[in-house]
């Protein structure tokens, strides 16, 4: 837990970093199609996230390698190496607490 309140109370409230990074409108999204998918290439993400402009997700993605949740990899393609995305250990382990929250969503709405 963070110390984010004054006085004697310790603060349940995850750090401000973390709000910082996932409290961005793409970037849950973008973790979720990640850890339901796996590595994705750019212009599959885009198209799976109709709204989204190619700068935001451009730096929403690089925002999210910065909080080492996201990491580019390189994968074979029909013509060579391509550029793919995908969730690193910390990516995934976001991604999995995430899931009942996404759960509990779907119900409710």
């Amino acid at each position: 837990m963070s110390q984010c309140c004054e006085g004697e109370l310790e603060c349940p409230c995850p750090p401000i970093g973390l709000i910082d990074v996932v409290g961005k409108k793409w970037a849950v999204c973008v973790i979720s199609l990640l850890g339901k998918y796996g590595a994705v290439r750019f212009g599959p993400i885009q198209k799976c996230l109709s709204g989204v402009s190619p700068a935001t997700l451009t730096s929403t993605l690089r925002s999210l390698e910065r909080a080492r949740l996201v990491r580019r990899d390189s994968a074979a393609g029909p013509r060579g190496p391509v550029r793919v995305y995908a969730l690193t250990a910390s990516g995934t382990e976001l991604y999995q607490s995430l899931r009942p929250l996404a759960g509990w969503l779907r119900q409710a709405h």
